[in-house]
């Protein structure tokens, strides 16, 4: 996120030496945090006081704090999202928290199902919208081959008949069945 917000839109070397280092600096502390929390979970499981804290519970990716990671439809939740403060035992039926917390989740899921399905249309809509251009392209230019009495304009609207005619056909191929259908 550092890189994407600073590095990028550093306007010189010196900011963006900067910037490097102040990212080295926050990957330091992210890996004393990741070595601490190691730890700690080692220790959980070296006490093993409750047997519903299990190696496959107690697991953290790395990955948790990247936005737009892909795969985030198939990411499972943190185990202590799951565990009742004080009796360790999974918080799943007790409602209030934990009921809001599925809640948000299950409805940014919806959201981020909604968004791909919007984009799917979207470009949909811009493969019958290209075909369309290339055709008025065509269109446009045997109209002016037609019109035309110089032998070298002629020529030219021919050969770019030719081109906007190669293009239509290219993206007739490409877009086969895909595209939203012309009404």
């Amino acid at each position: 996120m550092l890189y994407r917000q600073n590095f990028r839109t550093a306007n010189s070397t010196r900011e963006g030496t900067r910037t490097k280092r102040e990212i080295q600096r926050v990957v330091v502390r992210i890996n004393k945090h990741v070595r601490s929390y190691q730890r700690a979970r080692k220790a959980i499981l070296r006490l093993d006081l409750n047997d519903n804290i299990g190696e496959k519970i107690l697991a953290v990716s790395k990955e948790a704090t990247e936005e737009n990671r892909f795969g985030q439809g198939v990411s499972k939740m943190a185990w202590f999202w799951m565990v009742d403060g004080e009796q360790n035992q999974p918080n799943v039926v007790n409602g209030g928290l934990m009921e809001e917390f599925y809640r948000i989740n299950w409805l940014k899921a919806r959201a981020r199902r909604d968004r791909w399905r919007e984009e799917v249309s979207l470009v949909r809509h811009e493969m019958l919208w290209t075909t369309l251009w290339f055709q008025y392209e065509k269109e446009i230019w045997e109209t002016w081959a037609l019109q035309s009495t110089e032998p070298g304009k002629e020529a030219y609207a021919s050969k770019q008949v030719e081109l906007w005619s190669d293009f239509t056909k290219k993206v007739g191929l490409m877009f086969q069945g895909k595209q939203m259908e012309w009404i």
